[in-house]
């Protein structure tokens, strides 16, 4: 390191020993964060179609940059499907909002592709995907929920 305070690593595998090695101090790296986010049904709205908002809290210690959601209505076997490198959040026939990053900690919530039918009593299925990378890479983690709007 740049000061006499500080402190670094070397993988051993790139490094030769020589000398008394007891004097070393062994270092622990902190845990690698793990991904991980807990969703929710929170309604289901219109304007041209219907949709499903879904509510995502992270509650992990990874950003994520990109969802997929397949939603499947099981009682027509009708499916649809979304994928973004954003978080967006359709309201009605009033607009939209997105967000890029879903950081640890942060709550979202997020509109399915929509049906052309209303799909209120019908048991719904969503597979929803998250990754930290754009293009659903990285490192990903998926959760399935089912509701009925």
């Amino acid at each position: 390191p740049d000061s006499s305070s500080g402190y670094c690593w070397l993988w051993g595998q790139y490094a030769s020993f020589a000398g008394n090695l007891a004097g070393l101090p062994i270092y622990t790296p902190p845990p690698t964060p793990v991904p991980a986010f807990d969703i929710s049904y929170d309604g289901l709205e219109t304007c041209t179609g219907w949709w499903a908002d879904l509510k995502l809290e992270n509650t992990g210690g990874v950003s994520f940059s990109s969802i997929s959601i397949t939603l499947r209505d099981t009682t027509n076997d009708t499916v649809l499907s979304l994928v973004a490198d954003s978080f967006t959040n359709n309201d009605g026939c009033s607009g939209s909002s997105s967000k890029d990053v879903l950081d640890p900690g942060n709550k979202r919530v997020v509109s399915t592709a929509a049906f052309n039918y209303d799909p209120t009593g019908h048991k719904l299925r969503a597979t929803v995907t998250v990754c930290s990378n754009k293009a659903i890479n990285g490192t990903c983690v998926s959760q399935v929920i089912t509701f009925t709007p």
